[in-house]
């Protein structure tokens, strides 16, 4: 592993700190934004089933991992504000904005940057409502649905769903350009992959060895004897 400055990471690259581990999206008013790689875990978007992300259950869930990231050395020196706009499918505003340090992203962000999000092993839920409550009839039908908002699946398609559903919370936040994070050493990639190469050519090994000498009663070489030999 070797440390370099947020800012440097390649945009759809892993990066580990504060004891978790990241993908770096963009870079935007002086600050990464970047969304865990993996689901931090599951919950229900409200329990009382409103899409409005300001007074929703989640919020309290999503300030549980800010403080557990201070734990590991965060802070709001590091972390700056995630002001998300919540503006609904329909382009209703009446939400607004909402900030917080760890947030989720917005349908419109997903659809930005979907190409580099890792896909995830469950459904995850996005800021984004399906629709608001007002102007209602005024506006469109069906715009007074607003126990409705949207997620991705684990195929990376997204899709909306009831409010009150279990689905994954995968915190998306803003780092200070300048933060010292980890990132895998190219030099340590490559020895990966080698190992690997060579472990598939021990098991090759194994196997032949075994038709060869599978009634004499030895045993085949150790991997670290093979190696050396």
């Amino acid at each position: 592993m070797k440390q370099i400055q947020v800012r440097k990471v390649p945009y759809g690259e892993t990066f580990s700190v504060f004891g978790d581990k990241f993908v770096a999206l963009d870079y935007i008013g002086g600050n990464v934004l970047a969304i865990r790689k993996e689901i931090w875990k599951t919950a229900p978007f409200d329990t009382g089933g409103i899409n409005d992300l300001r007074t929703a259950s989640i919020t309290g869930h999503l300030v549980e991992y800010f403080l557990g990231l201070c734990k590991q050395g965060a802070s709001d020196d590091t972390i700056p504000m995630n002001v998300i706009d919540l503006k609904a499918t329909d382009g209703s505003r009446e939400y607004g904005t909402f900030g917080m340090r760890a947030g989720l992203l917005t349908l419109e962000q997903y659809g930005k940057y979907q190409d580099i999000i890792p896909l995830a092993d469950d459904w995850w839920c996005l800021a984004t409502p399906w629709r608001t409550p007002n102007p209602g009839w005024l506006r469109s039908p069906r715009t007074s649905n607003t126990n409705r908002v949207w997620y991705v699946n684990s195929y990376g398609d997204y899709y909306n769903g009831a409010a009150t559903s279990t689905y994954g919370i995968r915190p998306a936040l803003y780092f200070t350009s300048d933060l010292l994070v980890s990132i895998e050493d190219e030099g340590e990639e490559d020895a990966a992959a080698d190992e690997t190469a060579l472990y598939r050519e021990y098991r090759a090994y194994v196997k032949d060895w075994l038709e060869g000498n599978a009634d004499t009663g030895k045993s085949p070489l150790s991997y670290e004897d093979w190696k050396a030999d």
